[in-house]
């Protein structure tokens, strides 16, 4: 896999090895030898997994976010050293803090201590990864950062949150003081949630029946319940529940979320073009994205001021607050509609991150396999994914047929592949 990025560079986060901004894609070569099956953005660092489970970080490297044992800054990826061996299967950032899940359901924080982020029982800060022990008969599944607080799922569908509490944004039902240890959110136990976001000073749980729940700050209507009030407990978005949603990002000031026939919705801080509806109005409830109506959307992430959206086919569309380049179009124009990144046209992107002002994607180099399909039954998605001997380095047996596939794809795209992979458990 290829590692692309853009956008802001003052802080050495786009790995180029220097701190120009760049106003189009560029190859991370830096990586180039490594298979990247996982990218996340913080403020100003970037964090990656390779199909090893071995983390490479680099940019601004205050207050430890980068997890080598001083607060250097690093223009190019650099190895996490003190998690080689872990088997790590997810990283993400926040402003100031990074995370890393484990295969086995460990959770390692490393960064800035402020507010009580990390989950270590105070705010001292870490240079290098530490275990979060009090999560460590729970076994954590995903794990997501805002900029004062991080949110966990853990194997069994329960929800923890700790760090700020500021406008309910732990969603414990008050906002007083910090939460130094991981606490469960009591209104989403037995909600079947699947997937969590967070950033800034709200967050999202997504249940497997499709239902979005929100809360935090309300400010702009970024929750999405028609009015700008704070919301202390997880609340679900009513208007969405007639349009089951698959995936959820939260930006700085609005959310976005992807149905399951591949639609985007998006609300709240609209000041920016950042909800690609051709103006700069807030949104209080979901709206439709009807720029992107003609197109099947899989992943969707947000910056602080920007959307970025990827479609089955491997397009990369951004809109929003163009400073800095960040929106890949090599200029710094405010678009307030999404318009597709002309440099990633006819490349295979398989995933895409942002945060605040900078953006990367992941490529696929070869780009012999069809569009994802998002309602697809299993043996479609697999018919997409593997089938291509001339490139595949793993072969499934089914019924006494063989299925190929190639290693880097399947782990970028599946989950289960990748644990699978990164545990070992594929010859």
């Amino acid at each position: 896999m290829t590692v692309y990025s853009w956008g802001r560079g003052e802080d050495g986060q786009l790995g180029l090895g220097d701190t120009s901004d760049q106003y189009r894609p560029v190859v991370v070569e830096a990586l180039r030898e490594r298979v990247v099956v996982q990218i996340a953005c913080g403020s100003g660092h970037t964090v990656v997994l390779d199909d090893k489970g071995d983390v490479y970080t680099w940019g601004r490297g205050d207050d430890g976010r980068l997890g080598h044992g001083d607060n250097g800054w690093k223009f190019v990826p650099r190895l996490v050293e003190s998690l080689q061996n872990k088997q790590i299967k997810q990283v993400t950032c926040g402003s100031y803090h990074t995370a890393a899940v484990t295969v086995s359901g460990e959770l390692y924080t490393w960064g800035g201590g402020m507010y009580g982020k990390l989950g270590h029982g105070n705010e001292i800060g870490h240079s290098v990864p530490y275990l979060v022990e009090t999560l460590s008969n729970l076994k954590v599944d995903q794990v997501a950062c805002g900029s004062r607080h991080t949110v966990v799922l853990l194997k069994n569908s329960d929800v923890y949150t700790w760090g700020d509490k500021e406008n309910g944004v732990s969603g414990q039902g008050d906002t007083d003081g910090h939460q130094y240890l991981p606490s469960a959110v009591e209104e989403l136990k037995n909600k079947g949630i699947k997937q969590i976001a967070a950033c800034g000073f709200h967050t999202a749980a997504l249940s497997d029946k499709g239902e979005l729940y929100t809360f935090g700050e309300g400010k702009f209507g970024r929750l999405g319940h028609n009015s700008e009030r704070n919301q202390i407990v997880a609340k679900v978005v009513e208007t969405l529940l007639s349009s089951p949603i698959r995936q959820v990002a939260c930006g700085g000031f609005h959310t976005a979320a992807v149905t399951e026939c591949g639609e985007v919705y998006t609300w709240g801080g609209g000041e920016h073009g950042q909800l690609g509806h051709g103006d700069k109005v807030n949104k209080t409830i979901p709206s439709l994205v009807e720029k992107l109506k003609d197109r099947v959307v899989v992943e969707i992430t947000c910056g602080w001021s920007h959307t970025v959206a990827l479609t089955n086919t491997g397009d990369v569309f951004t809109w929003g607050n163009g400073d800095h380049g960040k929106l890949g179009h090599n200029d710094q124009v405010k678009v307030t509609l999404p318009r597709l990144v002309d440099g990633l046209h006819g490349k295979r992107v398989v995933s895409v991150a942002s945060y605040n002002e900078h953006t990367v994607a992941l490529v696929d180099p070869v780009q012999a396999f069809r569009p994802l399909l998002l309602n697809s039954t299993y043996s479609d998605e697999m018919q997409t994914l593997v089938d291509q001997p001339d490139f595949a380095d793993v072969v499934f047996v089914v019924e006494s047929r063989r299925i190929y596939g190639h290693r880097a794809i399947l782990a970028a795209r599946c989950p289960h592949f990748r644990v699978l992979e990164t545990c070992g458990c594929i010859d």
